[in-house]
Parts: C-alpha cells; structure tokens; sequence
C-alpha cells in the first residue's frame, strides 16, 4: 500500500470531514422532507379518503333505506292517487324532514306517471325543466322495466346552477295493485358536495363504476384532442400514489365503495413539497461551493503548519535513533510537540539503560532455568533403575533385560523429543514404562491407575511433568510390607488442565507440609530442597505459563498424599 504524505493526509481528512458534514446535512434534509411529506400529505390524505368514503357510504345506505321505505309510504301514495293541497303537504313534510337530516342534501322530486311534479324542494322553473329533461325521460324509461329496484344515476338534468345536482337516487312507486303510480328522486345537491369539500384540504373527485364524473373540485383537464367523452374521469390511476393532472402532479388516494362500484379519489397538490425540495438543493449547491472555496484556502496553510512541526519532530526521533540523544527541537515548536519529543527522549534513553543490562541477562536466565528444571529430573530416576537391574542380574536375568529394554525405551524418549513439549499421551507411555520399572524393583507392591479421557491425550504438555511427582510418591510414600497404590488423573476445566497425583503411602506432616510449601515462594539452592522435583515442577509451570499456573500438595499423615498440577489446556494442532 502506497503511503502518502503527513500534509497530504490532513488536507484530505479536512475535506473528508467536511463531506461528511455535508452528507449528514443532506440526510437529515431529505428525512425532515420524507417526513413532512409522509404526516402532511399521505396520513392526512388517507385519513380524509377514509372519511370521505365512510360518510359518502353511510349516505348511501342511508338513501337506500329511505327510498325503499318511502316507496310503501301512504302519504306518498295518497299525494299520487289524489293531488290536494293537504295530501301534498302531508308528503313534502315527510320528504323535508329526511331530506334536512342529511349530510348531503337532496333536491327530491314525487313525480305522477303522467311526468306531473306533486311535491319537490326545486324552484317553480326548475321543477319544470328538471320533468321535461331528457334525464327524467330516460332515467323513467330505465325504472319502468326493474319496477321494484332502486337506481342511480349522474345528474344531467339542465337546472340552474343555484340548484345543480350531481347525484340520483331513483325508485318508481307502486300502487295496491302492482302498477307503478309515481316515481321518486332524491337529486344531491351539488352546494352540498361544495360545502363538505371545504371541510377537508384535499381536492375531491368522485365517480361512479363507469368513471362518469359525480362530482370534483379541480376543473377537468382540457383534451385538445377530443378522446374523452365529456364528464369522463380523465385522472388514470388505479391505486394510491404520485399522479400528474393538468400538468400538475398530486399525491392520489384512491378507494372504492363495492359492490356499488362508487370510487373516492383525494388528490394533494405537490407544488409546495416539490419547490421545498428544488429550493434545499439550490441552498445545497451554493453551500458546497462556498465551502469548498473554504476549504481550499483552508486546508494549505492548515496542512502546512503541522506538516512543519511533523516533520522537525520525525528529524528528532531520527537523531535519536542514531544515538543523538543531545539532539533539540527549534524555539518556535508548539508546546504539545515539545512535551511529547521530552518524554519520548527521556523514555529512550531508559530504555536503552534497561535494555543494555538487562535484556542479555533475562534471556539466558530464563533459558538456563527452563533447561536445569528440566534436567534435574534424569539422575535420581538413573541411580534408582541402575541399583534394580544391578540386583535383578543376579536373581532374575530375564527380569532383568525387561527392565533394560523398558530403560533404553525411556532413555530413547528423553534424546529423540530433546527440550520440546510432547502430548499428553507420548508422556503416559513414558510414566508406564517408569512405573513398569518401579513395579519390578519392589517386588510387586507397587499398584497404579490412570484416569485419563481420550479426548485430552492430545494436550500438550512439558516433558517429563508427571514423572518426578511420581518418583516422589514412590520414594516418600512407600513403606515397607505395604502395598503402595497410585492413582494419575488428568481433567480439563474450562481453558485449564489440572493433573491430580494420589496415592496410598506415609503421608506428610502438618509441619514438613507447611515447610514444603514455604519452599515454593523462595529461590533455594537446590542441594537444599528434600523435595527436589516438586520444587523443579513449581518452579517450571509459573516460569512457562505464568504466576497462576504451579503446583498444590495435600496431605495427612498415615493416609496419603495428592498433588494436583494445574496448566494451560493446549490441543496439539
């Protein structure tokens, strides 16, 4: 990887810095904006939407009833069947009554067969265009052949725009006898659909299950080419979202009222969010220029100042490391540069101190003492073997050759793995062929055990660890005319390995066994430790492993004695 100059790298982390700035700013401009547009536009559009349909609905079901209770109601009919001024009013009262409860209000009309209006809210001159319409025309022919079933219909009656309807619920009364004696409309009014639209802050579009035009706030888009027929939705959307309508593009929730097909559109203009988002850019680009022209300026001098200091303190450390430990920086260095070149010298030169008495020493120490722990294990375990097969010469020849194959194969051990760590496993066959050994040189009174898992024989652990706690065992535990049993257990506790060494024999003192511990804290000349070999093992374990890893001896007297090893759990690889 190429490396870049101190100065270089300030200059860029200054403008990777202010990017960064930038970056952070753009986000949260465009989360502020995706947020306004998501609780200012989208909920509030669904929640209107919602609303519009629910009512509109309700509405609906509400003419539906009506309509159908009216088309049995004896005041209608009796105005029908006898036109008095009494039965009028009797029917136009009922007929005001519901009219006046409702949301959207209709222009209603009872009408004879004969196309005569009996009773109607219209002016006198409405109430006569609205029967001569071709509307009513078609609209009666249309009820004449379903007679029993409500019918709507968009409003095309030619009545002034004071009355304008958008709407039409239809429905032809009948008589006793099962002809049709009138028909009934209720015509919403279009002021109705005005003043409920001024309620909400969205444009409004309704159209019924063939897209003919209920009613709609925004002025319908021109077709120059004349493709749509006129009163058509010309908004072509299909469910919610971003729509352009006369070149002007508004967020559109749509939902549709079943089985009757009506669909409720709410439209809001984007404009205002869209120049918001124009105008943030604009900002957006002039504050990019402007810092950039800073940061150009800026980052030079900026750069140039430390680099200088960087690079009068790189020559100091320089000199140091060509031994110029006299070496200082100029009058005109900050003070932190100062401070930080002071404690590196004073820390070099006691380093160089240390390191000149001390690091030689160190390492041939610990080498010599890892080799002469080591070591000290072989001469008792020779002496011993060399006094049995001496006496089984004589007594057993053939024993006696065992026991010097079993030898060579221990002496073989120690010279092919030389100072190395070996497994766990390699080590248990050397303490067998010991222990063989040993067995032979008693007469049989020697007994031992391993508890070892399978899975840990590929541990890793020094050389000749176990053999000298065992020596031990044998040569402070055996008492004559007695059977001295041992037990070898390894066990692996989390990332520890602990060795655990039993056996039967004479046990310790309270006394001796305190002495014996006090010994494993001192540094001891080694012709005066009685037990040599734990010594060397307490020794060895913190000087390889560290000061939590040793050795543990418990015992009392006449019963026996464990020692338990502990180590780090290392798997061979």
């Amino acid at each position: 990887m190429k490396q870049i100059k101190y100065q270089d790298h300030l200059r860029q982390s200054f403008i990777r810095y202010v990017c960064a700035i930038l970056v952070v700013v753009v986000l949260l401009y465009v989360g502020s904006f995706a947020l306004n547009l998501y609780t200012a536009v989208i909920r509030k559009n669904e929640r209107n939407n919602g609303r519009l349909a629910s009512d509109f609905s309700a509405q609906y079901d509400a003419y539906a009833a009506e309509i159908e209770f009216l088309s049995s109601s004896r005041e209608l009919q009796t105005a029908l069947m006898e036109d008095t001024v009494e039965n009028r009013s009797a029917a136009n009262q009922l007929l005001y009554d519901f009219s006046n409860a409702q949301t959207f209000r209709p222009y209603f009309v009872l009408m004879s067969v004969e196309k005569n209006v009996i009773c109607s809210n219209f002016n006198e001159n409405n109430q006569k265009t609205f029967s001569e319409s071709t509307f009513v025309e078609s609209v009666i022919s249309r009820l004449n052949k379903a007679p029993s079933e409500l019918q709507c219909f968009i409003c095309s009656a030619p009545v002034t725009s004071s009355q304008e309807c958008c709407y039409s619920f239809c429905r032809p009364l009948s008589s006793g006898d099962g002809a049709v004696s009138g028909y009934l409309f209720f015509n919403l009014r279009q002021a109705s659909f005005q003043a409920y639209a001024r309620t909400m802050s969205e444009d409004i579009l309704i159209t019924d299950s063939y897209d003919n035009i209920i009613y709609m706030t925004m002025d319908q888009e021109t077709d120059p080419q004349d493709k749509l027929p006129s009163g058509k939705n010309a908004l072509s959307v299909e469910r919610s979202g971003i729509a352009k309508y006369d070149n002007t593009y508004y967020y559109v929730q749509t939902r549709t009222m079943r089985p009757e097909g009506i669909h409720f559109y709410t439209l809001t203009s984007l404009e205002t969010q869209i120049q918001m988002l124009w105008h943030g850019f604009i900002l957006f680009l002039v504050l990019i220029l402007i810092l950039f022209l800073i940061v150009v300026v800026m980052t030079g001098a900026f750069a140039q100042t430390n680099a200088r200091e960087i690079g009068e303190l790189t020559t100091a450390v320089e000199e140091l490391g060509r031994g110029n430990t006299d070496y200082q920086l100029s009058p005109r260095i900050s003070k932190e540069f100062q401070d930080l070149y002071d404690s590196f010298r004073r820390m070099t030169i006691r380093l160089r101190e240390l390191m000149r008495h001390n690091s030689e020493l160190q390492e041939r120490r610990r080498q010599m003492e890892v080799k002469q722990l080591e070591e000290q294990f072989n001469p008792h375990f020779v002496f011993n073997i060399m006094e049995t097969v001496r006496y089984q010469i004589s007594e057993n020849p053939e024993t006696a050759s065992e026991m010097l194959v079993s030898f060579a194969n221990l002496m073989r051990y120690s010279i092919n793995y030389g100072h190395t760590k070996v497994s766990l496993e390699t080590d248990v066959q050397y303490i067998n062929d010991f222990l063989l050994l040993q067995k032979i040189r008693y007469n049989n009174c020697l007994h031992y055990e391993f508890d070892i898992p399978d899975e840990l024989l590929d541990c890793q652990i020094p050389k000749l660890l176990l053999q000298p706690v065992i020596e031990n065992s044998i040569k402070h535990g055996y008492q004559q005319g007695k059977t001295l049993e041992i037990t070898v257990e390894a066990r692996r506790e989390g990332n520890r390995l602990r060795f655990t060494v039993w056996d039967n024999g004479a046990g310790i003192s309270p006394e001796c066994l305190n002495a014996i511990n006090k010994s494993f804290a001192m540094e001891l000349d080694h012709q005066s430790v009685k037990h040599i070999g734990l010594y060397n093992i307490q020794k060895m374990l913190p000087l390889m492993y560290g000061s939590e890893y040793g050795i543990r001896i418990e015992s009392t007297l006449g019963q026996g004695t464990r020692v338990i090893l502990t180590m780090p759990c290392e798997m061979e690889e």
